[in-house]
This record gives C-alpha cells, structure tokens and sequence, in this order.
C-alpha cells in the first residue's frame, strides 16, 4: 500500500521520519514537497522508538533528517541517462584517515617486521636447515594471505573500506595477535607439563583448551581497535566480516611461516609442501572465518543497537570463532593422522568454507538493500530523486550510471557520487542506532554539501 507524500508542517511526522498517519496529503511530487517512496523494512535494520532506559538505549535524541534548504535540483542521471558500450577506467581517490591510523599503520608494520625478524632468528638457531630456505616459506605462506586479501576487496567493493584500516587489520593479525598468541600458546603448554608432568596432556591443552581462546581473544581485540579508530567504517556485518578476515589471513600467514619451516625440519621439501596443501590451500580460509564470525556479531549489534553494545557484547561475539576452531583442533589431535578422519575434517572444511562465500554474498546483498532504504530517507525529504536511489543503491544502477557519466566526461563524479551516498547511508544508519551524536551529524552534514555538489557537478558536465 502506497504512502502519503511527506508534508511541510510541523508535528505531522512520526519519530522515524515517516508521515503521522491521518497527516493531510498533497499531489506530491515537486522539489519543495517531495514525493514519499516507501523502500522497504526499516525496521529490520532498527527499531522505531528506541528505549530511553538500559544497555540499549541511545546516548542521544533521536536523529531527524532536515530538509533542504531550497529545492534541489532536477536530477541529471533521471533526465538524461544513455547506455554506453565502452567504459573507461579511473581511479578512486582513497578515503581520507586520520593521522592516528596512519601512525597504527606505521607502528604495526614495524612491529611485523620485528616479529618475522623473531622467527627467523628462532629458525636459525634451532634449525640446522639452510636459512635461505626462511624466505621460502613465508613466500608461499604470502600465497595464502594474498587470495584472503583478494577475496575480502571484491567482496569490500559494494561501500570500500579505507586502505589503511584494511592493512591495520592484516598487520594486527600478523604482528601482535600471533605473536603474543605464541608466548601465551607456549606458556600454557609449559604450565600444562608442570603440573601434570605429562606431554600428552601439554600436548592436548595447547591447541585444543589453550589456542581457540588465546588466538581468537587476541584476534577479536583487533576487531574492537578498528571499531574504536575508526567506527564510521565499522558500520554492519559485511564490514566486521571484512576486518575479521582480514586479522585471521595476518595471523594465518604468520602461523603458517612456523608451520612451514617444521615441515621442513621434520621432512624437507615434501614435508613444505604438504603442509602448504593442508594448511594453505585446504584450510586457508580457517583462521579468516573463526575471526570474520565475531566481527560479524559485533558490527551487527552495533548497526542495530549502537557502539556501547557493539562494544559490549565482545565476549559473547568469540564463542562461534573458539567452537569452530576447537572442534578442529580437537580432532586433528585426536585422529588426525588417520585417513579417514583426514577426509572428513577437510571436507568438512570445504563445506563451511563454501558456506561462508555464499553468507558473504548475502551480507552484500543485505548492504545494498540497506543502502536504498536509507537514501530513500534522504530521497523522502528532498535531498535526491527516486531515480537517483534506484541508481546509487543496485549493482545495475551503478553501472549504468557509470556508463552514462564515461559519455558526458564525468565518470570520476559519477563514482564519487556512489561512494560517498553509500557512506552517508551508513551514516545515517548509524544515527540511527546511536543517536543524534552531534560529530556524526556534522559528518552527516558535510556529505550531503558533498551530494549536493556532486549533483550539481553532474548536472554541469550532462549540460
């Protein structure tokens, strides 16, 4: 059932944004009373009145879209949109950070680099192998991390990341997290054969009890490090996804290095090899999906019920990753070595590796729709055309747009435009569950001056 067109008067709007029921109608449709479109479920993405007590109430009032100062004018892509066959190819300019990330980037690679420059000091000492062949495995452990890193852009091409939190992640996951990771990983071990004072029991404690907590802990407090250097882009399920993947294939690649040089201690090329085919093409996405898990909870919590709780709900965010990866450790210690329940932990692996492609398709699809509902707010109250929504929030809109913008010589706005109205969705969903916070509303502020002026820009190249 369609809705009433929004009206200019005060108190004829619910708290949401939509009209007041019995709120008188207009015709609709010119710049200075837009036309209302309803653009799905917002209420699958938050809740219309947010409690005003307990964990998951808002710090702020409610965030209300204001309207445009004056009408905006006649969209560009609605009146004048051709297909094109050719398109030419331009690059994005990358989102500015502040000097606090790119200094954790710094301080992470370096770190990194002290790390490597640890193992590979432990493998020389301890290794009676050449050392060139140190260089060796990380490369083919670099293999790994790279088709991660592949995976993780495409499925980041929907509302892009900032490069340099996506290295923070990796370096997170390769420096600190598998690092102190490995002390805690050994001291447990150590601990274990104190007390005990037997190996099998040290040897069943360290991998199975003590490294699906340690490791996923260590990896999951990444994922808060990103959420609290830069919670604009740390705004739903696709993008925690991202982050914890990210961490895993760091750590992962890290891991591997250890994994590698004692296959060759313990069996030369062949036992490298075989290690890079069970841990570096078999179980690859292992350590990305334990950690992609919790970063999904977490960003979900915060879209829907704000940062407080995004933050808070850490430890319960932990317990798929530690299942999963306990439920594998625990039954490569127990029957690894025979054939059979080789077979059927890999093939297990391979089952969930394919799910977890298919759930990152549907959190990109579930990223898209929420991307149109919310810039059909905006659309709602005069800030875009309908057209213009269709066009900005689906992959074929996108790429039409981008077509007809290479014809009139503005493809570089054309793809700004998307970029930044897919930001100022995330935006807005992020008032939502927060509250109008008054620094995210003055970032809210400033994309639209930037909507704005990309329209306008558009408009002057389309003539």
């Amino acid at each position: 059932m369609s809705q009433p067109p929004y009206q200019p008067q005060n108190g004829q709007y619910m708290p949401n944004g939509r009209p007041r029921p019995g709120a008188p109608s207009s015709g609709g449709g010119s710049p200075s009373q837009p036309r209302y479109v309803d653009y799905g479920n917002p209420r699958s993405y938050d809740t219309s009145v947010r409690p005003a007590s307990g964990l998951t109430a808002a710090r702020f009032a409610p965030a209300q879209i204001q309207r445009p100062g004056q009408p905006q004018p006649p969209s560009a892509w609605s009146t004048q949109m051709r297909r094109v066959q050719e398109v030419a190819q331009h690059g994005t300019r990358l989102p500015t950070v502040s000097i606090i990330v790119w200094l954790a980037v710094v301080v992470l690679g370096l770190l990194l680099l002290l790390v490597l420059g640890f193992f590979f000091l432990l493998f020389v000492v301890n290794s009676s192998a050449n050392p060139l062949w140190w260089p060796v495995t990380a490369f083919i452990a670099l293999i790994s991390l790279i088709l991660i890193t592949g995976v993780m852009l495409l499925a980041d091409r929907w509302d892009p990341q900032p490069i340099p939190l996506l290295i923070i992640a990796v370096l997170w996951g390769a420096a600190l997290a598998s690092f102190i990771s490995y002390w805690l990983n050994t001291g447990a071990g150590i601990l274990t054969f104190i007390l005990t004072g037997s190996e099998e029991a040290a040897a069943f404690v360290g991998p199975v009890v003590s490294a699906p907590l340690v490791e996923e802990i260590t990896k999951g407090l990444g994922l808060l490090l990103l959420m609290l250097l830069a919670r604009r882009y740390f705004n739903g399920p696709l993008d925690g996804l991202i982050y914890g993947a990210l961490i895993g294939g760091g750590f992962a690649f890290t891991e591997n290095i250890l994994y590698y040089t004692r296959g060759l201690e313990a069996s030369g090329v062949w036992g490298v090899l075989f290690s890079f085919l069970f841990r570096g093409v078999l179980n690859i996405f292992g350590h990305a999906i334990y950690t992609s898990l919790t970063g999904v909870i977490i960003a979900f919590v915060a879209r829907k019920w704000g940062t407080v709780m995004g933050l808070l709900v850490f430890v319960p965010a932990l317990i798929p990753g530690i299942a999963l990866h306990c439920a594998w450790n625990l039954t490569a210690t127990i029957g690894g070595s025979g054939l059979g329940i080789t077979i059927l932990m890999f093939g297990a692996e391979a089952l969930l590796s394919l799910l977890w492609l298919v759930f990152i398709v549907l959190l990109i699809w579930d990223e898209s729709r929420l991307t149109r509902i919310r810039l059909g707010d905006y659309a709602n109250q005069g800030w875009l055309t309908h057209e213009e929504v269709d066009m900005l929030a689906t992959w074929k809109g996108r790429r039409e747009g981008k077509r007809w913008a290479n014809q009139i010589g503005a493809k570089p706005v054309m793809k700004r435009f998307i970029r930044e109205s897919a930001d100022l969705a995330s935006i807005r969903q992020r008032l939502l569950a927060d509250g109008a916070n008054p620094k995210v509303v003055s970032t809210e502020t400033q994309l639209l001056g930037r909507l704005t002026s990309n329209r306008q820009e558009l408009l002057s190249h389309a003539g």
